[in-house]
C-alpha cells in the first residue's frame, strides 16, 4: 500500500486535540455537544456536531466533515432514503459548508456525492437518514470506489450489526490540491483517503474485536482485504488526534489477515 504523505496532518487536523470527544461513539443523541473550538496555529474552526444518529467532527472553515462517529445496533429500520440532497440547516451560523448540492459529475466525470455516514446505517428513523443527506456528510468520491470497495467496508458493518453492536469511526484525509476539481463549484476539496474502523463483540468469545481499513479514492483497486490496517497503524500514520479511538492496546493492534466473513443472508436491505 503506498504510504500516506506526512503533508496530511496539515490544516485543521491538529485542531481536533482541541475537541473534547466521547470515547465510544455517539448515536443516540444523548451526549452533550462537544465545544466549538478554534485551532490557535491554523485559525481553523472545528465543532463536534451532534445529528442524532451520528456525530461529525466539522471543519467550518474548510467546510467538510474530517471523523465521523456512530455505534449501530440490530437492524430494524425500513425508512427510504430521501430523494436528494441537502444543505445542512444544523450548523451554527458562520460555520461554511458547501455552497452547492449539485452532482459533482457534473462538475468533473467520474465522481459521486459519497456519504461517509451510511444513509442505509440511519434508516431506523426518518430524521437521521434526512440528515445523513446533508451535504457536511457528503465528500467528493470516485464513483468507482463508493460504490465498489467503500460499499463493501459498509456492508461488513451493516452485517455484523445484526450479531452485537458495532461502533464504527472514519474520517477523510486531505493531502494532494490536484485533485480539487470542485474548489469553484462546491468549495470542497477531494479527499485522497477514506478510512473506517469497526469494533465489536465477537459472540463465540464474549471479547471485542477492531478491523479497519486505509483506502485510496481512486479507481482500479483491489479487494478490501487490500486495504486492511490496524488501528495503532492508522494512529501512527494519521495522527491519534485524527483517529480518536479509545481502546485498549490490544484492540488498537488487532490486523486481521482478511476482512470478517459476511454471515449467511446478509444483505443491505
Amino acid at each position: 500500500m503506498t504510504p500516506v504523505p506526512m503533508r496530511l496532518l496539515r490544516a485543521g487536523l491538529a485542531a481536533l486535540a482541541a475537541i473534547v470527544m466521547a470515547a465510544c461513539g455517539g448515536g443516540d443523541g444523548t451526549e452533550a455537544e462537544s465545544p466549538i473550538a478554534t485551532d490557535d496555529t491554523t485559525g481553523h474552526w472545528i465543532i463536534d456536531q451532534d445529528y442524532g444518529g451520528y456525530r461529525l467532527i466539522y471543519d467550518c472553515t474548510d467546510r467538510t466533515a474530517l471523523h465521523y462517529r456512530y455505534t449501530l445496533q440490530a437492524d430494524n429500520g425500513s425508512v427510504a432514503r430521501p430523494a436528494s440532497f441537502t444543505l445542512d440547516t444544523m450548523l451554527p451560523a458562520g460555520c461554511l459548508q458547501q455552497t452547492s448540492t449539485a452532482s459533482y459529475e457534473s462538475v468533473h466525470a467520474g465522481y459521486d456525492r459519497g456519504h461517509l455516514v451510511m444513509s442505509n446505517h440511519m434508516d431506523y428513523d426518518a430524521t437521521y437518514i434526512r440528515r445523513a443527506n446533508f451535504m457536511s456528510n457528503i465528500v467528493p468520491q470516485v464513483s468507482s470506489f463508493n460504490r465498489g470497495i467503500w460499499l463493501d467496508a459498509e456492508t461488513v458493518a451493516e452485517c455484523y450489526r445484526d450479531i452485537a453492536p458495532v461502533q464504527v469511526y472514519g474520517g477523510v484525509v486531505y493531502s494532494d490540491p490536484s485533485n480539487d476539481y470542485f474548489l469553484s463549484s462546491h468549495g470542497i476539496r477531494t479527499p485522497e483517503y477514506l478510512w473506517k474502523a469497526l469494533i465489536t463483540t465477537d459472540p463465540a468469545t464474549g471479547a471485542q474485536k477492531a478491523i479497519a481499513w486505509l483506502i485510496p479514492n481512486t479507481a482500479g483497486l483491489g479487494p478490501l482485504d487490500g486495504y486492511i490496517v490496524s488501528i495503532a497503524e492508522l494512529e501512527r500514520r494519521l495522527g491519534a488526534d485524527q483517529v480518536r479511538i479509545s481502546a485498549s492496546a490490544a484492540l488498537k493492534a488487532m490486523k486481521p489477515q482478511a476482512s470478517w466473513p459476511l454471515p449467511a443472508g446478509c444483505s443491505l436491505d
